[in-house]
């Protein structure tokens, strides 16, 4: 029975771990006298020259914003690079918050992982006192991991004030596919934002639960359903 449990415990973190977020904030920055924001009407920004993805990132942003409005549907792509022009769309919709996005950099990073040595167990030394001492510890040599990064990032603007209110960067290490990208990163975000009280309300939204991996979870332990 408790190897059974042993066993369900491992592939619980296994399962856990493979569904693990691999985006993190590594800093982020509060404007020192800074209240939380009671921001109305949020514009999501994302800055892209790929229309896809710009339009992807602002849709996910908006939605974890509560209150968020994707750029792409005030600002028409012609007018981007138009300062004073996207200004003034702005301003006529009564805007007066932003959450601006924008991919800083994509890098190798490169990590010497030290090798380590591992117990083997007592059951296999049983073959000449030798072995069970010379094999009881085998080393299992160290090795060089290269990972790309994306960088990104944050920016929340204060439109009534016009000022920069709070801003943080994250990286996420060797993304899947550029949705999975956004996603990440959007989340990781708006969590930070949630854990530093940049905003007032309860607009923002929680990061879903997958329910199908919650119940695959589950199982694997043998536990009630959901």
């Amino acid at each position: 029975m408790r190897i059974t449990r042993i066993h369900s415990a491992l592939a619980l973190s296994l399962l856990l771990g493979a569904c693990a977020p691999n985006t993190e904030v590594v800093n982020s920055w509060k404007e020192p006298s800074m209240q939380p924001q009671k921001f109305k009407k949020v514009l999501a920004v994302f800055i892209s020259k790929d229309v896809g993805t710009r339009r992807a990132a602002e849709d996910e942003l908006a939605k974890k914003l509560g209150n968020g409005v994707a750029a792409y549907t005030v600002i028409p792509d012609e007018a981007l690079r138009d300062q004073e022009r996207a200004k003034a769309m702005v301003v006529a919709q009564n805007f007066d918050g932003a959450v601006v996005m924008r991919p800083v950099a994509v890098d190798q990073e490169t990590t010497y992982v030290p090798g380590s040595s591992y117990v083997v167990p007592s059951a296999y030394g049983s073959m000449w006192g030798y072995w069970g001492t010379g094999w009881g510890y085998a080393y299992s040599p160290g090795y060089v991991q290269q990972d790309q990064v994306v960088s990104v990032e944050s920016n929340v603007y204060s439109l009534t004030q016009n000022k920069l209110v709070w801003a943080s960067r994250t990286k996420t290490y060797n993304p899947d596919s550029v949705r999975k990208l956004v996603n990440d990163i959007v989340d990781a975000t708006v969590s930070q934002m949630k854990k530093e009280k940049v905003f007032a309300s309860s607009t923002l939204q929680d990061t879903p639960v997958d329910v199908a991996v919650a119940r695959a979870a589950v199982r694997l332990v043998g536990a009630p359903g959901l």
